[in-house]
């Protein structure tokens, strides 16, 4: 029977979020901006990878930038609703369920240009072991399954589109499903053998190989995405105006800078929330089937 354990907690748990700093955000200061992280990746690695972009942004807009990492998705979601955050760095579908579904006052700035692919879009990747009998996404049925995050594009969205054109229902054909609460840890389950395949980010798959933490041989893509529209750095609409444009031209102007997952950053591509929209068809055809599994 397929088993499924979910990562999320409760919204109103934010306050509660473990951080490298190890406290939540605090209210608003008129000398510091608070950056929401969603986890990609281990904290303490994704807050180190952060620096250069982090330190750039403080001298581009003149004040203190405090970042946090959240538990998931969900709560960087929820501390931006509740004016917790005043900017985050936030995959495509956490954006669109900010915005769309919980209403949350935010507006995309920008997308990392990747160095290494020159693009601010990214894809989704389905990873097995190398010498697993698993060669495309029909093999899967009967296998174990990490997804990332319900909030994750890369990591739970568009394989779940990838899943019903190949005529997979997660819930009924798999031997297990879980959510592994970041693109590292089902890696991870999948390097060393805790699940059969997983699906996580093309950018957290070539950042391993390229820090020489997995060699291309350590596993095997058996799906790649099309291209998705690149995670938006957001800005709170609740803020003041003012404040508002000094954070939108401190983003754009950023360049040259380690971040995160995404490795070097060259420059900002402008985001506008039409971007989304194709994210938005996605959730579309997801709510559909969910509907059509109630009836």
């Amino acid at each position: 029977m397929t088993q499924t354990r979910h990562s999320l907690l409760a919204f109103a748990l934010f306050s509660a979020v473990t951080l490298v700093s190890g406290a939540g955000p605090q209210p608003a200061s008129a000398q510091e901006i608070r950056f929401g992280l969603i986890p990609s990746e281990d904290a303490d690695k994704l807050i180190a990878d952060s620096q250069q972009l982090i330190q750039q942004l403080e001298k581009n807009i003149g004040m203190k930038v405090k970042p946090f990492v959240a538990i998931d998705y969900s709560a960087v979601i929820e501390a931006l609703k509740s004016d917790k955050l005043d900017i985050a760095f936030l995959g495509p579908n956490a954006y669109v369920l900010a915005r769309d579904k919980v209403k949350a006052q935010v507006e995309p700035v920008a997308r990392g240009v990747m160095q290494e692919t020159g693009s601010a879009s990214y894809k989704a990747l389905i990873i097995t072991q190398p010498n697993s009998p698993i060669q495309k996404i029909s093999d899967l049925k009967g296998k174990t399954f990490a997804l990332v995050d319900p909030a994750s594009t890369s990591g739970n969205l568009v394989p779940r589109f990838a899943f019903e054109k190949n005529g997979i229902n997660p819930e009924r054909d798999f031997k297990s499903l879980y959510y592994s609460g970041t693109h590292q840890a089902s890696l991870i389950a999948v390097k060393e053998g805790k699940v059969e395949a997983a699906a996580i980010a093309d950018e957290v798959y070539n950042l391993a190989i390229g820090r020489g933490t997995l060699k291309a041989t350590d596993l095997k893509v058996i799906y790649s995405s099309e291209p998705i529209p690149g995670s938006p750095f957001v800005i709170r609409t609740s803020l003041p105006k003012d404040l508002q444009e000094k954070l939108r031209k401190g983003i754009l102007d950023l360049k040259g800078v380690k971040f995160g997952k995404l490795g070097v950053i060259t420059s900002m591509d402008p985001a506008q929330d039409a971007d989304y929209n194709v994210i938005r068809e996605l959730v579309a055809f997801q709510d559909k089937l969910k509907a059509a599994a109630r009836k």
